[in-house]
């Protein structure tokens, strides 16, 4: 039965309900753009390594490790040169054999001629430098530590073993050259050991335009910090490892490791070389192992060059779009929702979904797009958008029972507040059934009688017709003077609403008898009432300022009631109906008295005559 300006209201509904979400869409997009969530997404990242597992290393790179053990056996450090030149003899025929140690000391010329003549014979060494920084004046100045001269010169390749980490401290990438220090492209000392692989000199490496290095025939993705991600294999000790010392006093046999690419660094803790990967505990959510020796970061990032396992981060405009369809769909299913619990369940659908595939485009398609802002995004939504719901619930609760409480009974009350889609409200056409009743002769009444009296007497009557019409569903409208005004079928509508009306009249009837039984007993004067009934289509809803609203309605219909009620007094009746209220009863055939015509009549503004008809107890039937 709800007509006009439904649609309207839940149109603007809607728009209020989705502008806290709004609003938090463009706090997060600002956000993001700003990396206020950068940390998050780093972590996300991480345990997507922890989540897809250690993989078995690749067999051709192995570590041979400068551990405790070696230490304990062949003294502390530093260790002279010809130890080194030692091992080298023993890797003759390894492919590659990369230091991740800077030699930078002068040292002794008889431990440089070893080591040199040793590198060279290996014809295959690669030797780590470091760049340092250092201020002046209030500027950073990049200081390179290259290994000595004599050793420099031996060398198949040289690499800086510089490794960022980021904001958290975790290392998750490579910057793959310098071009700083010598004006072009400068090798890190596992692209290093690539080109010594390849043959190829650092002159080889080109830097294109479109964020590709390449070193020969392949292609490198960096940033514009000429960064890569590392393709983690595992936690520490993924990589085949062999003691130094092992090495070195032939327990393992350097033809093991011939045709491999070996990298020596140190493992021992008194070294402190150990940093924290993806796969270290601690840093991220689902777990992880203890920090790695730095050595085995360079060995992670040649094996991702072997393997082209690169990870590239998802571009802007690709994270813009995720998080653009996670909160348009959080908004949408949040606002659809009819209560928290089930908002949190769309919520966390979204969220899975999301999860599983931005995990399924990082393992498969090796691409990072982010989700912490896309998650954040949804539980902001969700927690805005619920919490602004339960407030404008509550306010709305407080205002219907503040607006209802005087028309409807408590019980009604509470019914609407359980059930407020029920509730019909301002601006709209609803059929259901007036009521109107006047206490006859009561100015002559009150005459002589003192104001004390009068009210005391009207609100002896008031309170018991008052209940009779609660009980029945109907609401007041207002008191005119001695007059009641009040209608069945709004704010809840009733689809038997003319029953109701005609019931609770006849009920009101036999209670002003005993009412009237009470007063004559005490000497008091009688009262006598006409009511009159009407049903059809009226305007219901609140009416009035913003200082004062009343929940009324409005129609030729309200006119015709109340023409029915004053008819009384000509018919000598006490209530008259409509035939439209006749046409609305739902139990004719149980009707609660006997139905009479009495005529037809009219009212201004009405073109057709209206069949008018009374009621009195005891069995149905139309006269």
């Amino acid at each position: 039965m709800l007509k006009e300006g439904e649609a309207m209201r839940g149109r603007v509904e809607k728009l209020k309900g989705k502008s806290v979400a709004i609003v938090l869409v463009v706090l997060v997009l600002v956000t993001s753009l700003a990396g206020a969530w950068e940390g998050l997404e780093l972590s996300i990242y991480d345990s997507w390594f922890k989540l897809r597992g250690a993989r078995p290393a690749p067999d051709d790179i192995v570590v041979v490790a400068i551990d405790d053990r070696s230490i304990g056996e062949i003294g502390l450090l530093p260790w002279q040169r010809q130890v080194y030149a030692r091992l080298l003899e023993k890797l003759k025929d390894a492919k590659v054999v990369c230091f991740d140690v800077v030699f930078d000391t002068p040292g002794t010329p008889e431990d440089n001629a070893a080591l040199a003549a040793a590198a060279k014979a290996q014809g295959r060494v690669v030797m780590a430098n470091m760049f340092s920084f250092e201020q002046n004046a209030g500027e950073v100045y990049q200081v390179p530590r290259f290994p000595v001269k004599q050793l420099a010169s031996a060398t198949a390749g040289i690499g800086f073993a510089n490794v960022p980490q980021d904001l958290d401290s975790v290392i998750r990438r490579v910057t793959t050259v310098d071009t700083n220090t010598f004006g072009r492209p400068f090798p890190c000392l596992s692209l290093a050991t690539l080109l010594t692989e390849k043959g190829l000199n650092p002159n080889s490496l080109k830097l294109a335009g479109n964020g590709v290095l390449y070193a020969g025939d392949l292609a490198v993705p960096i940033d514009d910090k000429y960064q890569t991600l590392i393709n983690f294999w595992g936690p520490a000790s993924t990589f085949q490892t062999y003691s130094f010392t092992d090495i070195l006093n032939d327990r393992v046999s350097g033809d093991k490791l011939a045709g491999k690419s070996v990298f020596v660094g140190f493992t021992s803790a008194s070294e402190h070389d150990y940093v924290t990967t993806p796969f270290t505990l601690g840093n991220m959510v689902l777990g992880g192992a203890l920090p790695s020796p730095g050595v085995e970061v360079h060995a992670s990032a040649l094996a991702t060059y072997h393997s082209e396992g690169f990870y590239r981060r998802a571009p802007l405009a690709v994270n813009l779009a995720v998080l653009l369809l996670v909160g348009a769909l959080s908004v949408a299913g949040v606002a659809r929702a009819k209560s928290p619990l089930r908002g949190l369940l769309y919520l966390l659908a979204i969220m899975t979904a999301a999860g599983l595939g931005v995990y399924l485009c990082w393992c498969y398609g090796r691409y990072w797009v982010n989700l912490a802002t896309p998650v954040g995004l949804g539980m902001l939504v969700y927690t805005g958008m619920t919490a602004e719901n339960l407030v404008r619930t509550e306010l709305d609760r407080r205002r219907t029972r503040a607006l209802f409480a005087r028309y409807v009974p408590p019980a009604v009350v509470s019914d609407l507040l359980q059930h407020p889609e029920d509730i019909v409200l301002g601006g709209m056409r609803v059929e259901l059934t007036i009521f109107f009743s006047d206490v006859r002769g009561f100015t002559s009444f009150s005459e002589d009688k003192t104001p004390e009296y009068v009210v005391q007497r009207l609100n002896e009557y008031f309170t018991e017709m008052n209940a009779i019409i609660f009980k029945h569903g109907g609401t007041l409208d207002k008191y005119m003077g001695d007059g009641i005004m009040a209608f069945f079928g709004a704010p809840i509508h009733y689809e038997d609403h003319a029953d109701r009306a005609l019931a609770a009249s006849l009920e009101m009837l036999e209670r002003l008898k005993e009412l009237n039984k009470k007063w004559e007993e005490q000497g008091e004067p009688l009262f006598n009432i006409g009511v009159g009934i009407n049903s059809g289509p009226v305007v219901v809803g609140n009416v009035g300022s913003p200082e004062r609203m009343d929940y009324t309605i409005m129609g030729g219909e309200v006119n015709l009631a109340s023409r029915l009620e004053s008819m009384n007094k000509e018919y000598k009746t006490n209530i008259i109906l409509s035939d439209r209220t006749l046409k609305y009863l739902k139990n004719k055939d149980e009707l609660p008295g006997e139905i009479t015509l009495l005529g037809e009549t009219s009212v201004r503004g009405m073109v057709e005559k209206v069949l008018i008809y009374t009621v009195k107890a005891g069995k149905a039937s139309e006269g």
